[in-house]
């Protein structure tokens, strides 16, 4: 595959048709790719609580001005030709050595936080997983998981046999016995436990690097795969896959099998995030970035804690699911924290979304205002931390934004370098708590 059948983008960016008018963020593609690109996001809406559809690339304009714009949601889009779509997030950022992270690199470090992705650094920190779309990347994981099975072994187990033999064993079933043996004396239709890898967790496995497979678009994959599939050999397909993932099982005999089962809950039954194909499309793995901040920001929130001194409830969010809609009941605060020693109860909420100085309000939506008085009632909290990830611009403008009343502060809005996410935390709970946070090395 072409470098030409791989187009990126970054949130508030946009597809537009090839020879129509450039504009500042466009990004020109071949008009039936775009035609068939649109199609796909127009089919694939993601409703919220209040009924309003948003689509993985927002369309806008009419006729050859039309545009895709990004926003809201990042992953990859592959076409059944191969033509490869990237959507990234906004901002790059600085880890704590001064080294500048790609949009890319931001991208991977936000997934590595999701606890619904079997992800380790060792794969997400390779060059790798930088070159390749993030589909593949969770292709190249699971795979990495199965050579790890194949390496120490398949595990077998006793499974139930039932066959018309030549011999006695087991115990004849009378029933088929009578009816099918009438006439046949020497045969004996009986029921014995085998021991075998023909079982539930290999099944799905094997039928897992099947579909991946065939929709993969790098050769070296599907040719890892295949000699996988190889070291499969006396194992069936699965014909069911609910039935066969319930007769799963998970003790410690089979520890070895739970992030590739993991695995095979995403690709085979679409399950925690969004995966799906179309008619001219091959898959899309797409995350909206509210979450993936979200995720980020509690994993590394979780890390400061000091059960000690602070009593903290993690919040159960929702998020935007593939042609599925929202429930209405879903928590709006990220966690709440009470300091034990005064106990100082306070909200928190993470917000991705760039802010400007230049901007009324330096661009806080007046939804999020308003919602602060509904967190302090909902939570019976003291005051409200709504965080922001750190933007260039406002790196040079040191200015609190806070809310204020009589009592004192209702709110702040703080922000947090997503490089180094730690220290700025760490900064965060320090300021609103009065004391030094220590990272801990808890997941």
């Amino acid at each position: 595959m072409g470098k030409r059948d791989r187009f990126r983008i970054f949130e508030r960016q946009f597809f537009t048709i090839a020879g129509s008018s450039e504009r500042e963020g466009s990004l020109p593609i071949p008009e039936q790719v775009f035609n068939d690109l649109e199609a796909f996001s127009l089919e694939k809406r993601m409703p919220d609580p209040r009924g309003i559809n948003s689509y993985i690339l927002e369309p806008e304009g009419e006729g050859k001005e039309r545009v895709l714009k990004a926003g809201g949601y990042v992953g990859a889009v592959v076409m059944k030709d191969g033509t490869q779509f990237e959507i990234l997030p906004m901002l790059q950022a600085k880890d704590r050595n001064g080294n500048i992270l790609s949009n890319k690199r931001v991208f991977l470090n936000m997934l590595s936080s999701m606890k619904e992705l079997p992800l380790d650094a060792s794969t997400l920190n390779t060059r790798a997983a930088e070159n390749l779309n993030i589909f593949e990347s969770f292709i190249l994981a699971f795979s990495n998981e199965v050579m790890g099975i194949v390496h120490n072994g398949l595990k077998q187990c006793y499974t139930p046999f039932i066959n018309n033999e030549n011999f006695l064993k087991g115990k004849v079933v009378y029933a088929k016995h009578a009816t099918k043996n009438f006439a046949h004396k020497d045969k004996f239709f009986v029921e014995y436990d085998v021991f075998t890898i023909n079982r539930a967790e290999n099944r799905l496995i094997k039928s897992t690097m099947k579909y991946l497979k065939d929709i993969t678009s790098s050769a070296r994959t599907r040719n890892k795969l295949d000699a996988l599939i190889a070291n499969f050999d006396g194992v069936d397909y699965s014909m069911n896959y609910e039935r066969d993932f319930a007769s799963c099982i998970t003790d410690r005999s089979m520890k070895g099998y739970v992030n590739a089962l993991k695995w095979v809950e995403i690709f085979l039954l679409n399950r925690y995030i969004n995966v799906t194909k179309g008619r001219d499309v091959s898959y899309a793995v797409v995350f909206p970035t509210a979450q993936l901040f979200d995720s980020y920001t509690a994993y590394n929130l979780n890390r400061m804690l000091d059960n000690q001194r602070f009593k903290a409830e993690m919040q159960v969010k929702r998020y935007p699911m593939l042609n599925h809609a929202m429930r209405r009941d879903s928590a709006q605060a990220l966690a709440v924290m009470t300091y034990r020693e005064s106990g100082m109860r306070v909200v928190f909420d993470s917000k991705w979304q760039g802010l400007s100085g230049q901007d009324e309000n330096f661009g806080i939506r007046e939804t999020d205002i308003n919602d602060l008085y509904n967190l302090l009632e909902t939570y019976h909290s003291d005051s409200v931390c709504y965080i922001y990830p750190l933007t260039r611009e406002l790196r040079e403008d040191s200015r609190e934004i806070s809310f204020k009343s009589e009592d004192g502060i209702l709110g702040r809005v703080c922000f947090v370098d997503i490089g180094d996410m730690e220290k700025s935390l760490s900064g965060v709970l320090e300021h609103i708590f009065g004391e030094k946070i220590q990272t801990t090395d808890k997941r």
